[in-house]
């Protein structure tokens, strides 16, 4: 890269080749070239520069277009044309949308190809300005890899596991709806539609099949889920791209309402069961501490897998868990909050301590969560077959609220959204402390 150089009173830009476009860009004699030089016509360092930069745009967008060859995709083709029209100063359009169009227009990009009444530009730049390089669209994968790149600001908080958490769900969606519309074919290979051949006819297919399957007995709330994360990455994609065309995946919503919920464990059940003698020797150290800290804080499970060892206080007046975001995204803002530590809970921390923190689990919340609930499948600690690991927290909100707790503290404790002041305010740790006492173990 040499950028603009200063020849006898005069301004050039030069650049050198880079590797991937060696043997492509050639001289005037049609010979590859390792470095090419173009004039500026000014003697003005300033309008130079300007220049320069508007020159390397361009013509790095050529040698791109030059690059994607004939053996490329159709949709890298078009890309690649939308961005060297887009350097030379055009939004792409169809040439039959040139033709049908304002006389004028057409004439201004035809002119800026030419000089001296011949054609001056490269084939590829007149194919791209002129708007004759066939429309081809990406498939809904590729939607969906362009999705991520063009929201990755959105998640600048959260990390590595948590953003791996937030893409799961998003390719799930895009995965069922492709087994639905577009199966293999006898090779085993899909036939992918390019977005643009979506149908609303397709998208309805879809809501047919997660229909089918909440009949026979999936959570309405699953297929809601994939209907939503659809819609939201076909019309952000779109909006962000520019690109005019409907979202068939608005307003497929199926309406009802799922029935199951977690139940929340009896404080006869947790006494007699999940903290008889033994009941939990056969758990792992790290999980079944992790467990037994949920038992008097009702913490969620992340919170405790994710805390950093500094984060467990239990060795101050009022020992207490932070939580707080530590390189990863909280679940709201709300949730940011340190609650007190006593009893089985204390002991527990006190240990994940004397451990050097969190290891085994540390942003694994999920794996901690497999694990347990199938401990206590295994070792039949599940009151009902719909107890889970997660029960813990609903016990601890249903007791709080049970000995008469007052919302704003239940609010505090549990990280639940109250209308107060910021976090912060007031040095509510005490009362915190006094709230869980009522109900720990």
């Amino acid at each position: 890269m040499l950028g603009v150089v200063n020849d006898r009173g005069r301004y050039y830009w030069v650049k050198r080749v880079p590797k991937r476009f060696l043997g492509l860009v050639c001289g005037v004699d049609g010979q590859p070239v390792g470095q090419v030089r173009q004039a500026l016509h000014t003697d003005s360092l300033k309008e130079a520069k300007a220049k320069g930069s508007q020159v390397e745009a361009a013509r790095l967008a050529e040698w791109e277009a030059l690059a994607v060859g004939d053996d490329a995709s159709a949709r890298a083709h078009y890309e690649a044309a939308r961005t060297l029209a887009e350097v030379r100063g055009y939004s792409y359009t169809p040439m039959p949308g040139l033709t049908d169009g304002d006389f004028d227009r057409l004439m201004h990009r035809v002119l800026s190809l030419s000089g001296d009444g011949v054609l001056k530009s490269p084939l590829s730049d007149a194919k791209a300005v002129l708007g004759a390089v066939p429309e081809a669209l990406p498939t809904l994968p590729e939607v969906l890899e362009e999705y991520f790149d063009l929201t990755k600001t959105r998640h600048i908080k959260k990390s590595d596991a948590q953003r791996h958490r937030w893409s799961l769900p998003r390719e799930r969606a895009v995965n069922n709806f492709l087994a639905v519309t577009s199966p293999n074919n006898s090779r085993g290979v899909r036939n992918l539609k390019p977005v643009n051949e979506i149908t609303r006819p397709d998208a309805l297919k879809f809501r047919r099949w997660w229909s089918d399957r909440v009949e026979g007995g999936m959570k309405i709330e699953s297929a809601n889920k994939d209907f939503g994360h659809l819609a939201e990455i076909f019309g952000t994609w779109a909006d962000l791209k520019n690109a005019e065309m409907p979202n068939p995946f608005l307003k497929l919503r199926l309406e009802g309402r799922d029935e199951r919920t977690r139940p929340a464990f009896s404080k006869e059940w947790i006494q007699g069961k999940l903290l008889a003698p033994d009941a939990l020797t056969r758990l792992n150290d790290e999980a079944r501490d992790v467990f037994l800290i949920t038992l008097n804080t009702g913490c969620r499970p992340s919170e405790i897998t994710d805390a950093p060892v500094e984060d467990f206080q239990v060795e101050v007046d009022i020992p207490f868990l932070r939580i707080a975001p530590h390189g990863r995204e909280l679940k709201v803002a709300h949730t940011r909050r340190d609650v007190p530590l006593l009893g089985v809970s204390l002991n527990a921390a006190k240990r994940i301590v004397a451990r050097g923190g969190i290891q085994k689990y540390g942003n694994k919340a999920g794996s901690w969560s497999a694990c347990v609930n199938k401990f206590m499948t295994t070792n039949g600690l599940k009151e009902t077959p719909a107890h889970s690991a997660y029960s813990v927290r609903h016990y601890v909100e249903n007791a709080l609220l049970a000995a008469k707790v007052d919302d704003r503290v239940r609010a505090d404790i549990l990280g639940h959204k109250y209308h107060r002041p910021s976090y912060g305010d007031g040095g509510a740790l005490e009362g915190r402390r006094a709230a869980l006492s009522l109900i720990a173990f």
